[in-house]
């Protein structure tokens, strides 16, 4: 029997391909393998993904073409790049590949490689999108992208999440709440990749003390910003945010601004 050869890739341009419109029938055969050995460890299933379905089948088309395995062929953008110009908002991605006669033997290879097994198991992943490409020997060149997935939030939803949530700890603090203006020049800085803290408060006349962060999808205030609530002095916050997908690493994040300002002179 022709032995199955595999490759892994994990990180914390797509080509030109028809979009999936759903899994094929070995895809679908694959995916119920993978899903069935999660559920054997108690782990959730894995949701099919579209876009990184497409990101899978373009590079599965390569390793066809190519007749050899890689995760990275030149000339190809590295797995988070090319998930992340599908559009996909996503904060951890990784990547299994493999070339087999048979689906079945696919999958036995690639859960008897440590680090294949891995991906498939990996507790933070909720998405998966396979390609599968016959050879011209008949061989089945297997790409397997997993990701977890974002909810895709809109950037008021996430400026109003960290309003509400300073606020509410003022207020826990019986201090006042801050009035807040939404900042244009602030969501224009944080929209910058170059984000210099020094000028940013220099141009901003008044300002007290200035804090940036990121968010993958709204959550608990980060440390810095929490120091900044037991200020009495505090009358109002500025605030911007930017949505960042793709990029240098393919990871989708929210930048925030907040700037903070005492009572007018």
């Amino acid at each position: 029997m022709k032995r199955a050869i595999v490759a892994v890739i994990c990180f914390v341009f797509v080509l030109a391909v028809p979009a999936h419109a759903g899994p094929t029938w070995r895809e679908q055969q694959l995916l119920d393998l993978v899903n069935h050995e999660r559920e054997r460890t108690g782990l959730p299933k894995l949701e099919w993904n579209e876009q990184l379905a497409k990101a899978a089948l373009a590079h599965s088309r390569l390793l066809a073409a190519k007749h050899e395995l890689s995760h990275q062929f030149p000339g190809e953008q590295p797995l988070q790049e090319r998930v992340g110009a599908t559009g996909l908002r996503f904060n951890s991605v990784a990547e299994n590949v493999a070339e087999a006669p048979t689906v079945e033997d696919s999958h036995k290879a690639l859960m008897h490689s440590p680090g294949h097994r891995a991906n498939i198991l990996a507790k933070e992943s909720n998405a998966i999108g396979i390609g599968i490409v016959e050879g011209e020997k008949q061989e089945l060149y297997v790409t397997q992208d997993f990701a977890h997935s974002l909810a895709t939030y809109t950037v008021k939803q996430v400026r109003d999440a960290v309003v509400t949530r300073f606020n509410e700890a003022r207020r826990a603090r019986k201090l006042p709440a801050v009035k807040v203006v939404a900042d244009p020049r602030l969501a224009k800085s944080a929209c910058n990749p170059d984000l210099n803290t020094d000028r940013m408060i220099h141009s901003l006349p008044g300002a007290t003390a200035l804090v940036v962060f990121s968010q993958s999808e709204p959550g608990p205030m980060p440390d810095d910003l929490r120091r900044i609530v037991p200020d009495h002095t505090l009358e109002r916050m500025n605030i911007g945010v930017c949505l960042q997908t793709g990029g240098s690493n393919g990871f989708s994040k929210f930048w925030v601004i907040t700037a903070f300002f005492g009572p007018a002179e």
